[in-house]
């Protein structure tokens, strides 16, 4: 006899392979929901009885007895995402039954999402593709989780797929040798610079550092704010020597800050800094993005 195995996330998708077996006399095992069940032309027969042996479980006892046996087994092709889509489903659950996973908001998340980050660059460090795998695992959770937690707000909810597709459009749009028709080398120096332009193209950017993550740890920080506004043309010398060293040690008079405080502190004035100065520029008659060295001196320490 034969078996078949239907993709659990998609039950109502029959192989090709299968339409053949599953005109005449069909059994399901407990798990196959009833409104698949109704899809079926057979009729349902007794346990007692050899048939067709429908299924969504290759771990069933009544499958595996069967393949044992030596039955045929037609199954669902598992396509690329399938166990996300079920990640999906479980993270809907968890959400919907109540519990501590009813109760999370983004806010509350916020120390999670960062703990597992760094796990995630921990196992990078180390090389091992076990804990890699566990840890990009665990920060596709707080994405899950994220998009569910939105999927139930008042205003602007989106879903998963929301996330999904913006995703697509946005790497799509920025990656045009994607519809290249030779089969040349790429040339990724012409890669970044056509991502970067399409993605400048995205968005009316007033300043250079926008789209800087601030809350991020204050000497990943200040490399990325030094590096977005020499990019723009600020010159070397107006970037203060106080964020190209860092001083560990205790401050007393400042009531003991530490260096990673004391260091962001200098790099939002930094960038507060550069924000006038582009502010000024821009009532000036210089458009975003495009200030010389001069225009950076001479509209430093003013404000727009």
């Amino acid at each position: 006899m034969t078996i078949v195995l239907l993709d659990p996330v998609r039950p109502t998708q029959v192989p090709v392979d299968a339409v053949e077996f599953l005109g005449g006399a069909v059994q399901f095992t407990e798990e196959v929901p009833v409104k698949v069940r109704w899809l079926f032309s057979g009729t349902a027969a007794p346990d007692d009885v050899d048939a067709v042996l429908v299924s969504t479980d290759r771990t069933n006892p009544d499958v595996q007895d069967r393949i044992a046996r030596g039955e045929r087994v037609v199954a669902a092709e598992k396509l690329p995402g399938d166990d996300v889509i079920a990640a999906v489903q479980l993270m809907d659950r968890l959400r919907s039954v109540g519990g501590w996973e009813a109760q999370q908001t983004h806010e509350s998340l916020r120390g999670y999402l960062l703990e597992e980050t760094y796990e995630l660059l921990d196992a990078i460090a180390a090389g091992n593709l076990v804990d890699l795998r566990e840890e990009l695992g665990d920060l596709l959770l707080q994405v899950l989780f994220h998009s569910r937690i939105a999927q139930d707000a008042a205003e602007d909810p989106f879903d998963v797929d929301d996330v999904a597709a913006g995703l697509v459009r946005k790497l799509t749009h920025r990656s045009p040798h994607l519809s290249r028709t030779d089969t040349g080398p790429i040339d990724i120096v012409e890669q970044e610079r056509m991502w970067e332009e399409k993605k400048a193209s995205e968005k009316a950017r007033g300043s250079c550092l926008d789209g800087i993550a601030m809350s991020q740890p204050s000497l990943a920080l200040a490399q990325k704010v030094i590096g977005r506004a020499s990019k723009a043309g600020l010159p070397d010398e107006l970037v203060p020597d106080g964020l190209r060293v860092v001083h560990i040690g205790v401050d007393h008079s400042n009531g003991g800050d530490s260096a990673e405080d004391a260091l962001r502190r200098r790099v939002l004035d930094f960038a507060a800094l550069i924000r006038n100065a582009e502010a000024s520029a821009c009532n000036a008659g210089v458009a975003p993005g495009e200030m010389t060295a001069l225009d950076w001196i001479e509209h430093w320490g003013l404000r727009g």
